[in-house]
């Protein structure tokens, strides 16, 4: 035995806690080691002075003085704490697979009572938001069937005065009945084929091709 262990099992040993086995290495340590055997001597002695020291006992009146400054109200335990602390010693003893099974299962029971409105909102602005980019490809083409017939069956003079007529009245038509989201898609579809339209024509000018010299 080491005197570091020694020294932790003075207590254990004048309190007769140790086994047959420990106490018999305790006793072969204390003989060999002196240091350590005063230690136990020291500690022997405190033992006895502790034991020679008079029991004080206090009286009734101390008993009762100290009883009567007490609230028993504040130490009152409510109905609702007691449910409380039964439903939390209920839950810890519960398996841990079943806590995290009832956990998730209210965390999403939360999100779809609290973020139902939020989650349908979403759901009815994007289906908008499709209704409007299929109704601006819809217009998209039947305008550009209205240009080329227009082209088509009038005078080069009045091509452009015809063609700023009829976008305008199809534009406002079209822009009667949308909504603001569906306004702002159509108007960014819109854009997005003017880019697209104006990248094809450079690159076919930038060709050598002569039919597109309008520009």
């Amino acid at each position: 035995m080491e005197c570091h262990l020694f020294r932790l099992l003075i207590e254990r040993y004048n309190d007769g806690e140790l086994a047959l086995a420990e106490r018999a290495e305790y006793e072969n340590h204390r003989r060999q080691c002196e240091e350590c055997r005063e230690s136990d001597a020291r500690f022997g002695m405190l033992i006895a002075a502790l034991d020679q020291a008079p029991l004080f006992e206090p009286s009734a009146d101390f008993d009762r003085g100290v009883l009567s400054r007490i609230d028993p109200a504040a130490y009152r335990v409510s109905p609702a704490r007691r449910a409380a602390r039964a439903i939390e010693r209920g839950w810890n003893a519960a398996p841990v697979l079943a806590r995290n099974t009832i956990a998730i299962a209210a965390l999403c029971a939360v999100i779809v009572t609290v973020y139902q409105p939020l989650l349908d909102y979403m759901i009815v602005t994007i289906r908008h938001g499709a209704e409007a980019l299929w109704s601006g490809m819809l217009f998209s083409r039947e305008l550009a069937e209205r240009v080329i017939m227009i082209w088509k069956g009038t005078g080069a003079v009045r091509n452009y005065e015809i063609v700023g007529q009829t976008l305008l009245r199809a534009l406002h038509r079209f822009a009667s009945g949308l909504n603001p989201v569906q306004g702002g898609l159509a108007v960014a579809s819109v854009l997005l084929a003017a880019v697209v339209l104006y990248r094809l024509l450079g690159a076919a000018r930038r060709k050598g091709e002569t039919n597109v010299g309008i520009l």
